[in-house]
């Protein structure tokens, strides 16, 4: 060990005493200070602007990814002179003639680059420093687990680079070949992944974005595992690197060696990247890179083997993300459920089944199904045979009531089924998230709630597409925000006599017929059980919708508000959150931070008149000015609207939906009124307007989680960060910018020249 540090010192004397190092701390503090400099600006000027950020420490998240993208191009200028100057000079003849050992020899040359590293990281520490003192609660756990990532990576880096560097006396080709070698270590993870027996191995190996967690404030066993596994392995080559030079060996043994030291390493990554043996350490304060609280606790309640099987339609849109190239960073998406459960499979089915795609017959006119999925096929390179045929497929799993989409089928070993399925927003297919991943495995632990929608009075259709209907909020299986991929069951329901039981809410939305008498006792029945209901109205149903309400002391106003303004229809109502609502429900409070609303075209005002037993909330309301109550029928696209007193028209602040909650039997009863009925509609949702800062999905999604006592949609949000805030002014913004890009890096290349001058004058 002694003469491990020796060499250490020996090495770091010649490195700080050559102007390529200084140059490289030079280069990188310049670069730190640049990158550094930007965000901090942005964060400054949008405080002054009176923007809150949300978490300021992730600008070191953004900091240390920069870094380490470009992090491999100092490592050559680093270790190209390593070895490759003893070899070229002939020093390393009487290093191996001395009394040292080939190990120590490399052990001391890598441990002085690993200190240099830390000088490296030096510079990060000031910066980190710097953020300890100006950022409000810094969360300091999660900073030091991004330098912890860039730090194993750069010592990676050395270890490569010191390889190379022993394999040749000229400095430039060592340099060039370490180059190569990162290049192909960031690369060989999308290598041969169609391949099944080498897919792990290539993906394994990949260096890219193994710092990725790390930057994020998540520790891995397998990660932390990698980088000592490639540090073990180069500096063991360059070990027998070296004893191969004065010893005679058959070239058998030779590489005999080398492919022994990288199976036995692979051997141990193989063992690390098991879901198993894997351990996690979140260290950021509000712990988001893990599961959510809810989530953790459905999947503990998954006892037994679970499997998930992706069924990839040939023949379905976008079908290319979960290809065999693409298995591995497929299986990305659910790394955090196999955290909490490693026994869980992942498996993938191919297939070719017609899926209603229009884009084929454009391609691929005059084509049998069959004839089209072998030309797709072969035009992506993938072997047509992997692919079974339709009615192998349903002998397997029929996807018929799916649409033959692709789609992952969840399943326990008690046979239990669930359907997780992408989702296609603005033409895009997207993957499930947390929320509907959790919502899925919830279906298989438990009985989920259902939404009746109830019909046969002109209400709207769930599953038509029109613009008024209700289907993108509840059985649009291509909508990630619809109940039913949120994990409801979903009904259209009729009062023809009594509801199921297995009804929980009853949406009734704007009926245009009135309700017998024997399906206003149906409706009772169902009221007198307890059950949830969501009621919405518009102009010109009140007569209709009022007796259903009127006996939580509710009613619909007569007449429609109106808010004309310069740019939009007069009856669009811009409704915003209460004090009271965002205290009820936490998740309007962001929609008033964000000066935002909920868009609701046609609205009636409600009143209500408290009864005892009964809680009343106004979750939202009219703005407090220029609104009122318009009693006369008008014409919003045609005719000018004015403020006519004359004619009963009433200005104020009007209440636009409101919850009330009552006991029955023990249990709380909820009920959800609205003044509208448009603002859930198809054509809603598809509406942008720039003057409007719509959040009507937030409404929505609250609504159906308080209305089924806040089993679903599964709650994801996790704590929230309390280092929101930076201690900087513009003016002071300006003199650090200086410090940074100017002063430091003038500093450390000062300290570089003095040290060059008096080590010339010796």
């Amino acid at each position: 060990m002694k003469m491990i540090f020796k060499i250490a010192k020996t090495e770091l004397q010649s490195l700080f005493y050559s102007p390529i190092a200084w140059l490289l701390l030079v280069v990188f503090a310049y670069q730190v200070g640049m990158i550094m400099s930007g965000m901090l600006e942005d964060i400054v000027v949008r405080q002054a602007m009176g923007y809150e950020s949300w978490r300021v420490t992730t600008i070191f998240g953004e900091l240390f990814g920069n870094v380490q993208g470009t992090l491999y191009f100092y490592i050559p200028l680093l270790t190209m002179n390593m070895i490759s100057r003893d070899l070229s000079g002939g020093t390393i003849k009487l290093l191996q003639s001395a009394p040292l050992r080939n190990a120590e020899i490399v052990l001391g040359k890598y441990l002085a680059l690993m200190v240099f590293g830390l000088a490296m990281m030096g510079v990060l520490l000031f910066y980190v420093l710097f953020g300890v003192c100006t950022i409000q609660n810094i969360d300091f756990p999660y900073v030091l687990t991004g330098m912890l990532g860039l730090y194993l990576l750069l010592c990676a880096y050395a270890a490569i680079g010191l390889f190379v560097s022993s394999l040749t006396s000229y400095q430039v080709m060592a340099a060039f070949g370490t180059l190569f070698i990162l290049a192909m270590f960031n690369y060989v993870g999308g290598v041969w992944q169609d391949y099944e027996f080498v897919r792990d191995i290539t993906y394994w190996l990949s260096i890219r974005g193994r710092t990725e967690e790390f930057i994020y404030g998540l520790i891995c066993s397998e990660d932390v595992l990698y980088f000592l596994i490639v540090i073990f392995l180069f500096l063991t080559w360059t070990v027998y690197r070296l004893i191969n030079r004065v010893q005679k060996r058959s070239w058998t043994t030779r590489w005999g060696i080398y492919l022994g030291v990288f199976l036995v390493s692979m051997m141990l990554g193989y063992m690390s990247s098991r879901p198993a043996l894997m351990a996690y350490h979140d260290s950021t304060r509000t712990k988001s890179n893990s599961l959510s609280k809810n989530s953790q606790e459905i999947v503990a309640l998954l006892d037994g083997k679970v499997k998930i099987t992706t069924y990839t339609n040939l023949l379905d849109k976008d079908f290319w993300s979960t290809l065999p190239n693409h298995i591995n960073f497929d299986k990305e998406t659910f790394r955090p459920y196999t955290r909490f459960k490693p026994d869980m499979k992942i498996r993938y089915v191919y297939f070719y089944d017609n899926a209603n795609n229009p884009e084929l017959e454009e391609q691929y006119p005059d084509m049998s199904d069959e004839e089209r999925a072998k030309q797709i096929s072969e035009n992506y390179g993938v072997p047509f045979s992997i692919f079974l045929a339709p009615e192998k497929m349903r002998e397997i799993e029929d996807l018929s009531a799916e649409g033959n989409k692709t789609i992952r089928v969840i399943e326990r070993e008690n046979g239990q089924k669930a359907y997780l399925r992408f989702y296609f927003q603005g033409g895009w297919k997207d993957s499930p998230g947390e929320a509907e991943i959790s919502a899925a495995f919830k279906r298989l632990v438990s009985e989920v709630p259902t939404i009746g929608f109830l019909a046969g009075h002109g209400e709207r259709n769930i599953y038509r597409e029109g613009d008024r209907e209700y289907k993108r909020i509840s059985s649009d299986k291509n909508t990630r925000s619809s109940m039913i991929n949120q994990g409801f069951n979903i009904e259209e329901v009729y009062l023809h006599s009594s509801l199921p039981d297995s009804i929980d809410i009853l949406v009734i939305s704007e009926l245009r017929s009135p309700l017998s008498a024997g399906e206003m006792n149906y409706l009772q029945e169902f009221i007198g059980r307890g059950g949830s209901l969501f009621v919405l109205g518009g102009p010109g149903r009140q007569e209709l919708m009022n007796p259903i309400i009127e006996q939580f002391g509710v009613r619909f106003m007569p007449g429609q508000l109106v808010q004309p303004t310069p740019l939009l229809q007069a009856d669009l109502i811009q409704s915003v959150p209460t004090d009271e609502g965002v205290a009820y429900w936490s998740d309007l409070d962001y929609i008033r931070k964000n000066e935002g609303c909920v868009a609701m075209p046609g609205c009636v005002g409600l009143e209500y008149t408290p009864i005892e037993g009964i809680t009343v909330v106004p979750l939202f309301s009219t703005d407090t000015a220029g609104c009122w109550n318009r009693i006369v029928a008008t014409d919003f696209v045609r005719d000018s609207v004015y403020y006519t007193p004359e004619t009963g028209d009433q200005a104020g602040i009007f209440t636009t939906a409101l919850a009330l909650t009552r006991d029955v039997n023990g249990r709380e009863q909820r009920v959800l009124v609205a003044g509208n009925t448009d603002f859930l509609s198809n054509g809603e949702f598809a509406t942008g307007r720039r003057e409007v800062r719509n959040f009507n999905g937030i409404l929505k999604h609250a609504a159906f989680y308080w209305l089924s006592h806040e089993e679903l949609p599964v709650n994801t949000a996790g704590d929230s960060p309390i280092d929101r805030k930076l201690y900087i002014g513009e003016a002071a913004m300006e003199v650090w910018s200086i410090v940074f890009m100017v002063v430091i890096p003038v500093i450390l290349a000062l300290a570089g020249i003095i040290i060059w001058v008096r080590r010339r004058g010796r």
